[in-house]
């Protein structure tokens, strides 16, 4: 059985030296096998990736991975040398989730944001929108 979960990882444009270290990853060591993080940002010259034509001001990182330990995964980004820990987001979208579930660097260690009308299941712990029906997407 699957279960797949989406990660995007937002950082400031400060931490080229993490970058380089999150993009040579052990994916296994990091929690993400088979394949690791790949880069979205700073793919073309000035680290352009859409928009407007000059350099981003944010590194991004994402991937999709089956069956994720994201607690090893927070381990180990936990672990690089920030310089800028403050401006570290993490983005967790389980195929169960209604939407992404944001975790941030805070006095150092991760700590999820509670976001506007959503809620942690016990049983399971999805993340859940309390305004939304839980089948809203499904077809008839």
């Amino acid at each position: 059985m699957s279960n797949f979960t989406d990660v995007i990882l937002l950082f400031s444009y400060l931490e080229d030296a993490v970058m380089e270290e999150i993009v040579r990853l052990d994916p296994l060591l990091a929690g993400l096998h088979p394949r690791g993080l790949k880069r979205v940002s700073g793919d073309e010259q000035l680290g352009h990736w859409g928009g407007t034509p000059g350099g981003t001001e944010c590194h991004v990182v994402a991937g999709t991975f089956n069956h994720l330990d994201a607690e090893k995964l927070r381990r180990t980004l936990r672990a690089l040398p920030w310089k800028c820990p403050h401006a570290v987001q993490l983005l967790l979208h389980n195929e169960n989730d209604a939407v992404f579930g944001m975790w941030m660097l805070l006095d150092g260690d991760w700590t999820e944001v509670s976001l506007p009308r959503t809620m942690r299941q016990e049983a399971g712990g999805h993340l859940q929108r309390t305004d939304c029906p839980d089948d809203e997407y499904l077809q008839p």
